[in-house]
C-alpha cells in the first residue's frame, strides 16, 4: 500500500538516485509549467518492456507528476512504494527546478531538472520519459484517491484471444470484457511487502460498488505476447498480520494470446 509522507526527501534518496542540487536562485513563479504530465524513469520503462515484469522492474524507479500550474503541488514517487507530494515545480532562468514547498510557500531548493526534449527530462543520471497513463479513483480507498493506471497503459493494453477462441480485451482505463465475469482488473505495481513474491493482478467480479470479498488475486507472467494467469498459492502463512506472507504461481487458469 502506498504510504504518504509528509516530509522533505532525505539525503539518502538524492544520493541513491543521483540528484543533487545546483541552484537556488528562483524568478517568475507564476509562469505555466511548459513540462508538465507524469514522468517516468527510462531504466523502469525498458525493463517493462524488456521482460514484462513490474516485480523485476520496480528497483530504482521513479515516477515524477509535474502539474499545470504551480498552485498546484508536484508529486515524487520512488520505487511505487513511497510518495512525497509537498513540492513544487518554479522555473530559474531556462532551467526548471524542484523546491519543498509548506503551505504555498517554496522553504527550500531541491533539484534541477534538465529538459533534454518534448518527451524526455534529467534529474542528475536519471532520465525520465513522458508517458500518458489514465488516472482514476482508486477502489481500495473508495474512490478517495486518485491513481495513475501506468501498467494498464503500458503492459496490458490490448485483445487476447483464449483456447477456445473468445476474445478479451484489457483497456487502459481498469475495465476488462470477456473474461467470465470480471468487470476490472489492478495489476500490482508494488512488490516490498509481505506475499509479493511473484507478478500479481487483481480481477474484480463486481460491476459498481466494489468490496474485498469481490476481489480476486492471481499471479501472472507474460511470455512474448502470451499471458499466463495462474492461482496463487500460499507457502508460508503470517498469523501475527493474518495474511500469507509467501506466495507461489500454482495451477494455470487462464492462458490468453495477445492479437492486437
Amino acid at each position: 500500500m502506498t504510504i504518504v509522507l509528509w516530509f522533505s526527501c532525505s539525503p539518502v534518496y538524492r544520493q541513491h538516485y543521483n540528484i543533487e542540487a545546483t541552484s537556488d536562485e528562483q524568478i517568475d513563479i507564476n509562469e505555466k509549467i511548459s513540462i508538465a504530465g507524469i514522468w517516468l524513469s527510462e531504466n523502469y520503462y525498458n525493463s517493462l518492456k524488456e521482460f514484462k515484469s513490474p516485480k523485476k522492474a520496480q528497483d530504482n524507479s521513479l515516477l515524477l507528476v509535474i502539474p499545470e500550474s504551480i498552485s498546484e503541488k508536484t508529486t515524487i514517487m520512488y520505487d511505487f512504494h513511497d510518495d512525497f507530494e509537498n513540492y513544487a515545480i518554479v522555473k530559474n532562468l531556462s532551467d526548471y527546478e524542484i523546491w519543498e514547498n509548506f503551505n504555498n510557500h517554496n522553504t527550500k531548493f531541491e533539484y534541477n531538472i534538465k529538459v533534454i526534449s518534448s518527451t524526455k527530462i534529467k534529474i542528475g543520471e536519471t532520465i525520465l520519459i513522458k508517458i500518458d497513463p489514465i488516472k482514476v479513483k482508486d477502489f481500495f480507498h473508495n474512490g478517495l484517491k486518485n491513481e495513475l493506471l501506468v501498467l494498464e497503459e503500458l503492459l496490458f493494453k490490448g485483445i487476447y484471444i483464449t483456447l477456445d477462441g473468445k476474445k478479451v480485451e484489457f483497456k487502459n482505463n481498469g475495465q476488462i470484457e470477456g473474461l467470465e465475469g470480471f468487470f476490472y482488473y489492478k495489476p500490482e505495481i508494488d512488490y516490498y511487502d509481505q506475499g509479493m513474491q511473484v507478478d500479481q493482478l487483481i480481477l474484480v467480479k463486481s460491476e459498481k460498488s466494489i468490496e474485498w470479498k469481490d476481489l480476486e488475486y492471481y499471479g501472472f507472467k507474460f511470455n512474448m505476447d502470451t499471458l499466463e494467469l495462474y492461482k496463487l498459492n500460499c507457502i508460508d502463512f503470517d498469523s501475527t498480520y493474518q495474511q500469507c506472507g509467501i506466495v507461489e504461481n500454482g495451477e494455470l487458469l487462464y492462458k490468453l494470446w495477445r492479437i492486437e
